[in-house]
């Protein structure tokens, strides 16, 4: 079958709900295509089984049974799920959510070794992923970096268990002997055709660690049964042959991951993360920034100027794209999350925070200036040397924090961490005003500068944002609950959920707000695009000026409509009161906040990774809760019955 061919076959399956843009990759296995929901607009990656394999059933039966494997691990944010599974026209397909990014083999050849902090974080978040799959006795059987992706906001996301298999099960797809993966990875038990359980993915990620430190694999021959032989038979080398400035507790860990019998690895990820934690690793998005290739960036932006309601008609051609340096680029949605109890209203008085964020600009950025190119990617953009101080009242964080959860959802980041100050084109007139579809009404904030942040703790700074629409209105339970029944989503635990539809959804955790940005065909806004939006470009306080609200203030929630005269200079409601809204923009919490977070889930865990919070509620606290521009930050697993959200979504170029 031809590409063409395939392609149309392709078109006809998907009917009106997908149109195909171009074709991205693929190889023996399968072809990758990126593509465009013809409502929402949200991209996918649709990756179709070759030809040659289509035609064998037991193929096509593990294909589908591991398919469903990969989509019950969805709802983490470390691995790349599947959102639909489909088959028609003798092919068999998997549609995933599309995030441009790069796999680590990619990233190694271009950047070389790693540094020992960013080593450990890049394997400590894909301990996290193999912990989710561990929980569901899933066994990934293909670690390695390819299979790796680091995406724009410095997540590592594991793809392709498209050869897992559910350890100890007897399904008959997998015949004794067989031994699945890559060879440079494989557990010494996969190349006997044994059983293999977690324990198997551990020996994988310690050659993985070993290649991201040294630069170099610990077994490396031209002829495969030779590497074959060596991970059965040869102890591997110590890192510090290689690079005798390592500390000999790293070189142990890897050791005892590659130990050639499973009983003396790890026996959990669960164990190894605890050692990891101890030497300071984190699981959260790291420093580390992919490549995305420019004819990949080209599509993407030009996918964006495709109107929703067109068609591909059948035989229409397929533009493929080429990445130059060989990486991946496919990733997956799953918008799917477990509940949480109903946070209760605490009141309190506040506490003293601080802490400083890096903001990620929209989806697709420019490339980053010179100057940015010499910082750190997790270097804070701060202005001076002061740190952002804020007021965080102890009833929000209570409220927000006690109905953490122990399984994250999948969080949606396609946007770079470049620079937000970086130059833009020119001002595009003929954007609309608004954007309308399904899920509401979105308001045009135009490209041009603005004062980000308060004089007032020194942290202001003249920033440019290019052209973007914001949500009207916050989110609302009616609007929610679509998602929820269109997804199987779990539905918040609120006590207004069911009763009032016209009030904002709440107690939502950041994961869920992306996972609901997603499905929509939208994304959370950065902090900067969040306060632009409230504040406008005359350098106010609140969205409706200078004079504090001190008067009539509700303390109850009221529908999402409501109070057109506060409304923001671009005309969105309720940015100030109603409820707390989170942002795409990580917030890196002080010791003491970590300690009080401790305090007062009195031990219970939480979420390393925070986000920043902006808006102020109608809860209890006072009229200095809706300064715009505060800079307050939250566990992004954390729930409330007074924090929601609201999206933006790219304008396209005119």
């Amino acid at each position: 079958m031809s590409q063409a061919e395939q392609q149309e076959r392709l078109t006809s399956v998907l009917g009106d709900k997908y149109r195909i843009l171009c074709l991205i990759g693929g190889g023996g296995m399968a072809q990758v295509y990126l593509a465009r929901h013809r409502f929402h607009g949200g991209l996918f990656a649709i990756k179709v089984l070759a030809e040659q394999l289509a035609q064998d059933a037991s193929i096509v039966s593990r294909f589908e049974r591991e398919a469903r494997m990969a989509a019950s691990l969805g709802s983490h944010p470390n691995i790349v799920p599947i959102f639909d599974i489909g088959e028609g026209l003798g092919l068999y397909f998997l549609v995933m959510q599309f995030i441009a990014g790069e796999d680590m083999a990619g990233f190694l050849r271009r950047e070389g070794k790693l540094t020992l902090a960013d080593a450990a974080n890049v394997i400590a978040q894909t301990a996290e992923a193999l912990s989710c799959a561990e929980g569901k006795r899933i066994v990934h059987r293909d670690l390695k970096p390819a299979n790796m992706l680091l995406d724009e906001s410095g997540r590592i996301k594991l793809l392709d268990f498209g050869i897992s298999r559910i350890h100890d099960a007897a399904d008959g797809l997998t015949r004794p002997g067989e031994s699945m993966g890559t060879p440079f990875y494989m557990s010494p038990e996969q190349i006997r055709g044994e059983v293999c359980d977690v324990r198997s993915d551990l020996y994988s990620l310690g050659v993985v660690f070993f290649e991201l430190l040294t630069g170099q694999r610990p077994f490396y021959n031209e002829v495969t049964s030779a590497v074959l032989l060596a991970h059965l038979m040869t102890e591997p080398p110590s890192l510090l042959t290689l690079d005798p400035a390592l500390a000999p507790a790293c070189d142990a860990m890897v050791q005892k991951l590659m130990a050639k019998r499973p009983e003396d690895r790890f026996q959990s990820t669960a164990e190894l993360l605890e050692l990891l934690r101890s030497y300071g690793a984190t699981t959260g998005p790291g420093r580390l920034r992919p490549s995305v290739d420019s004819a990949l960036r080209a599509s993407i932006e030009q996918a964006e100027q495709v109107p929703l309601d067109a068609h591909t008609g059948a035989g229409a051609s397929v533009t493929r794209v080429s990445s130059a340096n060989g990486s991946g680029t496919v990733a997956g949605l799953k918008v799917e999350n477990l509940g949480a109890g109903v946070a209760p209203e605490v009141a309190g008085s506040g506490v003293q925070i601080s802490g400083t964020g890096v903001a990620p600009a929209p989806e697709v950025a420019s490339a980053p200036d010179a100057a940015q190119a010499e910082r750190s990617p997790a270097e804070p953009e701060v202005s001076g040397n002061a740190k952002r101080k804020s007021r965080l009242p102890i009833w929000i964080a209570v409220g927000a924090i006690i109905a953490i959860t122990a399984v994250a959802a999948v969080v949606y980041q396609t946007h770079s961490a470049t620079n937000a100050t970086q130059p833009v084109a020119a001002p595009k007139p003929t954007l609309p005003q608004t954007y309308s579809d399904t899920h509401g009404k979105m308001l045009l904030v135009s490209q041009g500068p603005f004062a980000f942040g308060s004089a007032d703790d020194h942290s202001a700074r003249n920033i440019v944002l290019p052209d973007f629409y914001i949500d009207e209105t916050e989110v609302s339970n009616a609007e929610y609950r679509q998602f929820c029944q269109a997804t199987g989503h779990s539905p918040p635990q609120s006590a207004d959920y069911a009763t009032h539809l016209e009030y904002p959804v709440t107690t939502v955790s950041y994961d869920d707000a992306a996972s609901y940005a997603a499905w929509a065909g939208r994304r959370l806004p950065t902090e900067e695009e969040w306060e632009k939006a409230a504040r406008g470009t005359d350098d106010r306080i609140f969205p409706w000026g200078n004079t504090p609200w001190t008067e009539n203030v509700p303390n109850h929630l009221e529908p999402v409509g409501s109070d057109s005269s506060r409304r923001s200079p671009y005309g969105a409601y309720n940015m100030a009161g109603n409820v707390w809204e989170w942002t795409a923009s990580p917030y890196t919490p002080t010791a003491e906040e970590n300690d009080h977070m401790k305090q007062l889930l009195k031990g219970q865990s939480f979420s390393a990774e925070w986000r920043i919070i902006k808006g102020g509620s109608f809860g209890p606290g006072t009229s200095e809760d809706f300064d715009l521009t505060r800079h307050r930050g939250l566990p992004s697993d954390g729930r409330s019955p007074w924090i929601g959200f609201r999206c933006v979504r790219s304008a396209p170029p005119a």
